[in-house]
């Protein structure tokens, strides 16, 4: 038997227990505790940070894609569960997880009052390669580019067209990327819609109105300065949208 590790915002368990996800009805785990570690961040998506590596001798890459984004998908705390690997196999979820279909017992529990610090310590020991924006490998864009490709691709897998639409939440994040989606949208479809930058701010709108209802829109602070970064005449029409949903400066 081999040890394998899950990370978790619930403190003490004793079993962990299948839930639903993407894959089906899993409990996951990774024979990587550095993952199980990076697992248990409170949020985080493709458009906000990359993890990879290029061989298994190497140590994984974690790449901060947003400004501001690490401080705000590792602000939290976790447990990190290690559990036998008995019950468990590969259905290929695209990361080095493992599933079981059926609940496991824990073995032991680490408790992390603040998950970005021991990402950092992580980092400090060589045990993962952490770029904090704008920094990034040479394998990504400077711009994040290639995320525009890694939305059509989602959007194939998942069987609906590319719209204007299914770039909203990539254009927010990444505000730099206006003329280059408007560009892709034409190539597809001659007749598509394309950007403004005022659409920005119906956007930044839809954003606070998302986070106020707990969604897994967290990115606020991240949005306000890449925006900055990009379209300062934006700014004013930014803080007066906080402040009519009653948020605090970012």
């Amino acid at each position: 038997m081999k040890n394998l590790y899950h990370g978790s915002n619930k403190k003490n368990l004793k079993v962990l227990k299948p839930h639903k996800s993407t894959h089906g009805s899993y409990v996951y785990a990774t024979p990587y505790k550095e993952l199980a570690i990076i697992f248990s961040g409170r949020c985080g998506d493709d458009f906000t940070f990359s993890l990879f590596r290029n061989n298994k001798y190497e140590p994984w890459n974690l790449v901060e894609r947003i400004p501001e984004g690490f401080n705000t998908m590792f602000n939290n705390s976790s447990s990190i569960y290690t559990v036998d690997d008995t019950t468990f196999y590969d259905i290929h979820t695209g990361f080095s997880e493992l599933v079981s279909k059926v609940e496991v017992e824990v073995k032991e529990e680490e408790y992390l009052s603040n998950v970005y610090d021991k990402v950092k310590e992580l980092a400090k020991n060589n045990q993962i390669k952490l770029y904090n924006y704008p920094n990034k490998p040479e394998s990504i864009p400077s711009d994040n580019s290639d995320l525009i490709e890694k939305q059509i691709m989602y959007q194939q897998k998942i069987k609906k067209g590319v719209t204007k639409k299914c770039f909203e939440r990539l254009l927010l994040l990444h505000p730099e990327l206006l003329d280059k989606i408007n560009k892709k949208l034409i190539e597809i479809n001659p007749k598509s819609e394309t950007f403004k930058k005022e659409d920005l701010i119906i956007l930044f709108e839809k954003a606070i109105i998302n986070q106020n209802n707990n969604t897994n829109e967290q990115y606020l602070k991240s949005i306000f300065i890449s925006v900055s970064n990009t379209y300062p005449e934006l700014i004013l029409s930014f803080k007066e949208k906080l402040s009519v949903y009653n948020k605090k400066e970012v």
